[in-house]
């Protein structure tokens, strides 16, 4: 007898929950003659009829009726093994990621170490950088998973979200008058935006919201040009000039006011956090981690 292919059980199992091949396919995301061609390759295989056909559907045989109640103890079993699986202590390993800065700093600490007490000693390795820096190095496959912010994007690199974000303009507490006074988005046009490099998601998510609500593009002969997170938050505590920041990464200086949050009218910056996935699953101890932090609370 040849060897049963165990993906054509599926098949199977959608035919007779539906009583039609038309149905089926459309649950399959197959056509019709695709699965009615696994159908008749597993009749073949089984040495006998599966199915009986009518004007109304299709039924199950005899030996069809039998087959589906394996194939749901098949599927039972391998549901079984992947829990058992999964649920087994961890021994050891390298849990590594590409992170955005801020997602680096400020969405993984917490997860990864709520990770590591779930599963217990690993070693981690988190490749920091801006959003095109990671979903590069996940295309050259340097890295099993990375997590991204804003519109980038890199062919054969999916992008799953992951936690709602916003950017929010923000000033030092005791700025000048000229900065603490902003309400529109019009009046950024005369003061100093403070920005990350070019190539960050935050960049272009905040390029592209400027964009959208003034009309036309900013001169910005004046703008600080710093680059990373902790340069612009340090520059924004100095008093010199207006910086996007993740509402997560202001948190404690919004706390304790040090920073303020305006209020414009006309410009509101919603982002996501992302995963960056690569063609099929995700690895190892990568994988685990992203099953892990989808199924936990955030």
């Amino acid at each position: 007898m040849a060897e049963l292919d165990a993906h054509l059980l599926s098949t199977l199992r959608a035919v007779a929950s539906t009583g039609k091949i038309s149905a089926a396919a459309r649950a399959l995301h197959l056509s019709q003659p695709a699965v009615t061609a696994q159908i008749r390759k597993l009749e073949a295989q089984c040495g006998r009829p599966l199915l009986t056909r009518s004007v109304r559907g299709v039924a199950l045989t005899e030996a069809g009726e039998r087959l589906v109640r394996y194939a749901a103890k098949v599927d039972d079993l391998l549901t079984s093994a992947f829990e058992d699986v999964a649920a087994a202590p961890f021994r050891g390993g390298l849990l590594h990621l590409g992170a955005s800065t801020t997602s680096a700093m400020h969405l993984l600490p917490k997860l990864i170490a709520s990770f590591i007490r779930s599963v217990g000693p690993i070693a981690v390795r988190v490749e920091e950088g801006n959003s095109d820096d990671v979903l590069k190095k996940l295309e050259a496959g340097t890295i099993p998973l990375g997590v991204v912010e804003g519109p980038s994007r890199v062919p054969r690199i999916r992008l799953r979200p992951f936690v709602d974000d916003e950017l929010v303009p923000v000033v030092a507490a005791n700025a000048p008058r000229k900065l603490r006074d902003l309400r529109r988005a019009s009046d950024l046009m005369h003061v100093p935006i403070i920005w990350r490099e070019v190539g960050s998601g935050t960049r272009a998510v905040v390029e592209r919201a400027l964009h959208k609500a003034l009309g036309k593009k900013r001169r910005g002969a004046t703008d600080l040009h710093p680059g990373g997170t902790a340069a612009i938050r340090s520059m924004a505590l100095e008093g010199l000039g207006v910086a996007f920041l993740s509402r997560l990464s202001i948190e404690d200086d919004f706390a304790r006011g040090t920073l303020r949050i305006l209020s414009f009218s006309d410009l509101r910056i919603p982002r996501q956090f992302s995963w960056a996935l690569a063609a099929g699953e995700v690895p190892g101890l990568a994988g685990r981690f992203l099953r892990f932090a989808n199924a936990s609370p955030t």
